[in-house]
């Protein structure tokens, strides 16, 4: 048991290999910097590591560091970033998942569903990303970010549930490994509305869609582990379709695909794992911290 847990980071590894095999090749207008020798691999295979483990801490795939990482740091054109981070996801998400499931704290159920309603928003996300520019993008991205911060930090008891209807919401219960019982009733047409935004807002940042899925099925009712394990079951379907997009759109790099897919690999497998003894609202005051940086620092670039 201990030795084939032990192996599935470089199972997982192995999958990324196959999965990219079609995407090796980028747009002739791209001008990002290129991975050039042992010294151009480390960096970016670490910034991998840092993005998987700080996306899966907090149930968000980390595209939302990743893309301004790629945006002021490697030089990427707002497309390139978002269809090669989109990429990057779906490997942080799918490493994620494989641990949280081991957790048993995913709700499957809610999880289909959701993805069901998102996939056509990626789709619609993704076609409109494509007449973005670095000024524009970087906006959008930074007002994303701070709105998310502030409903973290100031809206601490908000739920998004119609307890007045006249149709409540069901009960659902999830049993977790550690012997946890969680029950909780989320508004499934708050839920639907929100999962069809966040999969439009995903296609068009690239960000995964778990920087806004984990805060909208907590604000729904759902406990904030089952959300990030949940956001993270979701991500690998919806962001799946994603990279099929991008990569007929040739808008993804493999090279920074590859290395920062195992650095996120190998992060993502240890973040599942920290998540299960940081608590909640820790998990809450990172997310909010981390999205203030990032907001800050593309409002900073483009001034």
């Amino acid at each position: 048991m201990t030795q084939t847990v032990s192996r599935q980071p470089l199972f997982l590894i192995a999958i990324a290999a196959v999965l990219m095999g079609g995407c090796a090749y980028v747009r002739p207008d791209a001008q990002h910097d290129m991975i050039e020798g042992f010294f151009g691999v480390v960096p970016v295979v670490l910034t991998g590591v840092f993005v998987g483990l700080v996306g899966t801490l907090v149930g968000a795939g980390g595209g939302f560091i990743l893309v301004p990482i790629l945006l002021i740091m490697y030089g990427f054109t707002p497309q390139h970033a978002i269809g090669t981070s989109t990429a990057v996801v779906f490997l942080n998400a799918l490493s994620g998942t494989f641990s949280y499931m081991s957790q048993e704290r995913i709700d499957y159920g809610l999880g289909i569903k959701f993805s069901v309603v998102a996939v056509p928003g990626v789709v619609i996300g993704a076609i409109v990303s494509q007449q973005f520019n670095t000024v524009v993008f970087s906006v959008i991205f930074a007002l994303l970010l701070l709105a998310v911060t502030y409903s973290l930090i100031f809206v601490d008891e908000f739920y998004l549930v119609c307890s007045k209807s006249q149709t409540e919401p069901s009960q659902r219960v999830v049993y977790d490994a550690a012997g946890e019982t969680h029950t909780y009733s989320p508004d499934m047409a708050v839920g639907f509305g929100g999962s069809f935004l966040v999969g439009i807002l995903s296609g068009l940042l690239g960000v995964g869609g778990g920087l806004m899925h984990v805060p909208l099925m907590n604000f729904i009712g759902m406990p904030i582990h089952i959300a990030a394990a949940t956001s993270h079951f979701i991500i690998v379907i919806t962001s799946f379709f994603g990279v099929m997009i991008f990569a007929g759109l040739k808008t993804i790099d493999l090279d920074y695909t590859v290395f920062l897919g195992i650095g996120t690999i190998l992060g993502a497998y240890y973040g599942a794992k920290l998540a299960m003894s940081v608590n909640s609202e820790v998990i809450k005051r990172v997310i909010a911290f981390l999205l203030l940086i990032v907001s800050v620092k593309l409002i900073l670039g483009i001034i």
